[in-house]
């Protein structure tokens, strides 16, 4: 259901004596424990159990076969137990001190899987066919069916205990003592020839490793004879220091041939802040051995260059008033062109330099290369066969501590070898067995379980239903006002077949419900707003709203109230069926032709009832009951009837419903008991909201009179009195 705070206001909704809140509370589909653990939500389990009260029977006949054919088929079965303790105690005192102890847990499974082991049966069952000369019964296939055995540790202890079942009490306890004999046999056995077998194992790996030991010893003797190690050590390192400082020397020099070769300049002393900026104090030193580097250049080259550098700045200025061909002109041509000279023969001689130191440099580099390599593979011999000195060592030391290792096993294992390694014994035997069927306890269990299963599903079921079952329930899944209800008195007398309400009716209850919805309209709100034209719909078909509505008409007009009934099921009316008269000229008529009224009011046998049919059936009933002439017509009504009823289509089966009901005055919502969804119930109440149409109330129809939910104010009490609803 939905939340006051998200429905809709209702329009012209009566405040006295009426619902001011007419929004329902939203019901979760989940489990709503207080709903179901209140009074009414018990009573309507009650009710839904006794009406699905096949689903418990049927469960308890199925579980009560289960434990016929059980009882019937299942064959005997004996149990018997006995009990073991068990406790690891391995106490080899290895070498250094140190000792093995298995863990409790483990040592206990281990032997429960023994215990239940194939071959530990197989030599139970063929104890107890040696001993007691029993048959075994057999299977489909011939084999023989073992009695099963279930090993289980006692909590915090290390005591087992074995449960056998079988088919006779006999081979059930022979099966269970020869288990257990069996198993403490095999385990001495396996003791005996474990510790055997352990004691020669340890014996032949000592062996080999004596002898692998002997010669990996052998080996290194005389890997020492040919080699002495402490001299290989030395030259190691002096051989190594010297090839680290080759090494200095030749980046030295790769670095002062690749300066020459990427630098090639004219100018020699150019090379000076070069060798400052990029080398090293040795390369430095190098140019400066070949003269390349000095501080200054000598005296002459600056003088050819200074005077060269004169000459030009006079040929320019001269050249600006004097010809080509002048003498001047001439001979500074010819001083300048001697200048060049001088500066090219010292140019050259700075080149021839530079290439010297190339070709010197270059041929050092080869030389430290060649020397580079024949120390590097002493260098390289001398550290392999070190190596291979520390590897043979290591092999030695590393078979000496597994030889040692052992020896001293060995001599453990001789020394307990005839100890028993754990206690395993047997602390009480089975005495007898019991019948582990219990054919009674399982009927009962089986019996139980069948009823409760059938009211769970009962329960589940119950849960889905959301149908309305009671009064009750109505009020607390609802907030509309509930104006009345109406027995169903085809339950409460068979014999009372009519639907009609009369004057002398002796139906008390059936006839004062509908006076009591009567009474609930008339004096139940303010008299300002008296509803004058009162629709009557439901959810659904077939919730009684056609008989409610005729009935309740009749019930006015014993009043003496001039009342009209409409029929404004314009697709499928029936109350000319229920009045015995022809459906046309009706509704449809008059809202499509727009005649005359008195044609088609229909007088009926009760005095102040009229009824205007259906009409004939019409293509558009939305549109006519959407039309002006509607609207005039209900205006008309209202002017000539005390009270005027209309029956329209349920909500949920058209559009009509929705489209006539703003006009009228108030709608009564029929719901019938056990038969209307609430969920359904909602969404029609919603739909009515969306379209502002103001609800008188809601009416439980067809609710069983035996119910304790049921109660009807005395006929005999005068309607004037009536100031509220009785329900």
């Amino acid at each position: 259901m939905r939340s006051p705070s998200s429905s809709p206001q209702v329009v012209g909704t009566p405040s006295d004596g009426a619902c001011s809140d007419p929004n329902p509370p939203v019901d979760s589909p989940t489990f709503d424990f207080n709903r179901h653990c209140s009074a009414f939500g018990l009573r309507r389990y009650a009710k839904f159990l006794v009406r699905n009260l096949w689903i418990p029977l049927l469960n308890l006949l199925i579980f009560g076969g289960l434990a016929a054919v059980y009882v019937t088929w299942c064959p005997p079965c004996f149990s018997s137990s006995a009990h073991m303790w068990a406790v690891g105690k391995i106490g080899l005192q290895l070498r250094e001190g140190a000792t093995y102890a298995e863990d409790n847990v483990n040592f206990a499974g281990t032997q429960i899987e023994l215990l239940r082991s194939d071959l530990v049966r197989k030599r139970a069952f063929d104890r107890v066919q040696k001993i007691l000369q029993v048959e075994f019964p057999t299977n489909s296939k011939g084999e023989p069916i073992l009695p099963s055995v279930k090993v289980i540790q006692l909590p915090r202890s290390a005591v087992l205990t074995l449960k056998a079942k079988g088919r006779t009490e006999k081979i059930v306890i022979a099966f269970l003592n020869a288990t257990m004999d069996e198993f403490l046999a095999y385990k001495r056995e396996v003791r005996a020839a474990t510790s055997g077998e352990a004691y020669t194992t340890v014996s032949e790996q000592t062996i080999k490793q004596e002898v692998v030991l002997r010669g990996e010893q052998e080996r290194l003797t005389a890997y020492m004879r040919e080699n002495n190690v402490a001299v290989l050590e030395e030259q190691a390192k002096a051989a190594s220091a010297y090839l680290t400082q080759l090494l200095a020397e030749y980046s030295e020099l790769k670095l002062q041939y690749q300066l020459i070769e990427a630098n090639s300049v004219e100018d020699p002393w150019a090379l000076t802040s070069l060798a400052n900026a990029s080398a090293t104090a040795t390369v430095a030193r190098n140019f400066a051995a070949f003269g390349l580097l000095s501080a200054n250049p000598p005296p002459e080259f600056i003088g050819a260059r200074e005077e060269l550098q004169k000459l030009i700045i006079m040929r320019l200025r001269l050249g600006e008033y004097l010809r080509p061909k002048h003498p001047k002109i001439i001979k500074l041509d010819e001083q300048i062109a001697q200048s060049h000279k001088l500066v090219d023969f010292f140019s050259r001689q700075s080149q021839e330099q530079l290439l010297n130191v190339k070709r010197t440099t270059k041929s050092r580099i080869d030389r430290i290369e060649e020397t580079i390599k024949e120390w590097e593979a002493r260098v390289n011999n001398a550290s392999e066969r070190i190596a291979e000195y520390e590897r043979l060592k290591l092999s030695v030391n590393r078979l000496q501590e597994l030889h040692d290792h052992l020896i001293a096993l060995l001599q453990t294992v001789e020394v307990a070898k005839n100890l028993a390694q754990e206690t395993v014994t047997i602390l009480d035997r089975p005495l007898e067995a019991q019948n582990a069927k219990m054919p009674l306890l399982v009927t009962a269990f089986l019996l139980i379980a069948g009823l409760c299963a059938g009211f769970g599903m009962v329960f589940l079921v119950e849960q889905r239903d959301d149908r309305i079952m009671s009064l009750e329930e109505l009020a607390g899944r609802f907030q509309e006002c509930i104006v009345g209800q109406v027995p169903d008195m085809s339950r409460a007398r068979k014999n009372a077949s009519s639907k009609w309400i009369t004057i002398d009716d002796h139906r008390h209850g059936f006839s004062e419900s509908h006076c009591n919805i009567r009474s609930a309209l008339w004096f139940g709100m303010d008299p300002k707003q008296k509803p004058r034209v009162i629709l009557v719909t439901s959810a659904m078909p077939g919730e009684g709203k056609s008989t409610l509505a005729a009935n309740l008409a009749r019930t006015m007009a014993f009043a003496g109230a001039h009342v009209l009934l409409v029929d404004a099921d314009l697709r499928r009316g029936i109350l000319h069926q229920l009045f015995e008269v022809p459906a046309e000229p009706g509704l449809s008529d008059l809202l499509e032709r727009n005649a005359g009224m008195a044609p088609s009011l229909i007088q009926t046998p009760v005095p102040n009832l009229a009824l205007l049919a259906r009409g004939k059936p019409s293509d558009n009933p939305g549109e006519l009951l959407l039309s002006a002439n509607c609207d005039g017509m209900l205006a008309s009504l209202r002017n000539q009837f005390d009270c005027v009823v209309v029956d329209s289509a349920p909500v949920f089966a058209s559009d009509d419903t929705t489209s006539l009901a703003p006009k009228v005055d108030g709608v009564l919502f029929v719901v019938r008991n056990s038969f209307t969804s609430a969920s359904a119930a909602h969404d029609a109440l919603q739909l009515l909201y969306a379209r502002q149409t103001p609800i008188l109330g809601l009416i439980l129809n067809r609710v069983d009179p035996r119910s304790g939910s049921y109660r009807y104010c005395s006929r005999e009490r005068d309607d004037r009195a009536k100031r509220r609803s009785c329900i």
